[in-house]
């Protein structure tokens, strides 16, 4: 059995399978938990489906896409949920989740940290500015400025920008790019500080 060989990328830890054509390489990151940094910004696009709908903002090299049976292991790692049904998808944060008894019976004894969540008026072009060219101060100042409308949700639709900030000192954002009945693809960015 032959094994393909394994190609870094330069700026994001992100690893792609180099014999697959183009169009089929898939990304493979680390199922480790690997948190984030103090004072290191990610950017990075993430692919969030029913079987993994939960938002852990960590290291580039760690997938933030995980199970519901992941998060006894995430424990504080994890910040939300994407959820997925007839009236449109969602994100909640992870003790808005837990509340409404979404993470199926998860041991009460996870202190999750508190995140508040909500839509900014930055359109897709100025999010890619912000993403590109990795602006932190920037980043956090929509991320503060927007907080204070927080929500305990936000329907989610293609185009969206979404700021997060959570008790841990984590400031994130994220661009809705895909959104279908099953998946939900953002193009996202954090920092801790």
């Amino acid at each position: 059995m032959q094994v393909a060989p394994i190609v870094p990328q330069r700026k994001t830890g992100e690893v792609f399978i180099k014999s697959l054509p183009f169009a089929q390489q898939r990304l493979i990151l680390s199922q480790e938990i690997i948190p984030a940094v103090r004072g290191e910004y990610y950017s990075y696009s993430s692919i969030f489906t029913q079987e993994q709908p939960l938002y852990a903002l960590m290291k580039c090299k760690s997938n933030k896409a995980r199970p519901i049976s992941a998060i006894a292991d995430l424990g504080s790692e994890v910040n939300a949920l994407f959820q997925f049904n007839e009236d449109g998808q969602k994100i909640l944060s992870i003790k808005t989740a837990d509340t409404l008894g979404l993470l199926g019976g998860v041991n009460s004894e996870i202190v999750f940290d508190d995140i508040w969540i909500a839509p900014t008026n930055l359109t897709s072009k100025q999010f890619m500015e912000l993403w590109v060219d990795k602006k932190e101060k920037e980043l956090v100042s929509v991320c503060r400025k927007v907080i204070n409308a927080h929500h305990t949700l936000v329907k989610l639709h293609k185009g969206l920008v979404v700021a997060m900030m959570i008790s841990g000192g984590k400031y994130g954002m994220f661009l809705v790019s895909k959104v279908t009945p099953s998946l939900i693809k953002i193009e996202a960015c954090h920092i801790l500080l």
